[in-house]
């Protein structure tokens, strides 16, 4: 699905590792037996995630997109929300594919919940430092703004260790909303979920690859109304949404998700009612 992006960029998926939400939480006011359908919950109603990041190799700039959850939570934590990785996911996935923590030159971070950037930072010698150390950290302004001051809605969901020591360390680069970072990469800033969540967006000749991060986390969320219970306001996730993907559609974009457990990317039509899938790709291809 990748192949016309090949000769100015080298695309690898990182699967980090999975963890458990609650179902009814991640698909707001659908109802449970027709979510249940597509992504089956457990005993406790939670369902299967992943936290799948994307790299981006030109040649020059090695570039990762998220960073999954990390391995500085303590064993509750990883109880509660049923974490399964390596004990140091992002240097192990890299290794597989003949990368250093060191070789990262940018880390580009959607927004700062728990879930996406904890693995940004690691604990050394008793001290919270960034995992790469040569990266420039790229998040947006207003997403920074929002996890240093966090509103009571998703207070929990910003944790200081993952991003503070980013700033400490001087690897923080903040951008406005709606940004080149670089001349194929673009950010695409959306604020249903959280506030200045940004999208990112790889362009090639008359190709692009959007990262869809929590704007649409899995393939189920495709379906306009089915949006999560998480989101800060439904109903600009809503026409966030129906505008996103109403391009994507038109222009063939390659819709990546990072939450989806068994679904990498597709490209979409528009159909009568909702968007339909025209190309796949699965962890399984």
């Amino acid at each position: 699905m990748f192949e016309s992006f090949k000769n100015k960029w080298k695309i690898r998926v990182i699967e980090t590792g999975k963890f458990k939400l609650d179902g009814g939480a991640m698909m707001g006011s659908v109802p449970k037996v027709l979510w249940n359908k597509t992504n089956p919950s457990d005993e406790l109603n939670r369902i299967d995630l992943s936290m799948r990041c994307l790299l981006l190799d030109n040649g020059k700039d090695v570039i990762l997109i998220e960073t999954g959850i990390g391995n500085k939570n303590n064993k509750k934590f990883n109880d509660m929300f049923c974490i399964e990785q390596s004990s140091f996911p992002l240097k192990d996935e890299l290794n597989k594919l003949d990368y250093k923590l060191e070789d990262i030159t940018h880390v580009i971070l959607t927004h700062l919940h728990f879930d996406h950037v904890g693995g940004a930072t690691i604990k050394y010698e008793n001290k919270i430092i960034p995992t790469f150390p040569n990266a420039k950290y790229i998040i947006s302004k207003s997403n920074w703004d929002a996890a240093i001051n966090p509103n009571p809605k998703d207070r929990a969901s910003y944790l200081s260790d993952n991003f503070l020591p980013i700033k400490e360390n001087n690897q923080l680069h903040l951008v406005d909303d709606n940004q080149y970072l670089f001349e194929d990469i673009q950010t695409i800033s959306v604020y249903g979920h959280t506030t200045g969540q940004q999208l990112i967006k790889l362009n090639h000749d008359n190709d692009s690859l959007v990262f869809c991060a929590d704007l649409i986390p899995l393939k189920s969320h495709l379906k306009i109304p089915w949006i999560m219970g998480y989101d800060l306001n439904a109903m600009k996730t809503i026409d966030e949404k129906t505008l996103f993907l109403n391009e994507a559609a038109k222009k063939n974009w390659i819709l990546f998700f990072y939450h989806d457990p068994k679904c990498i990317a597709v490209q979409i039509k528009k159909s009568i009612k909702y968007f339909e899938v025209t190309r796949e790709l699965s962890i399984n291809d």
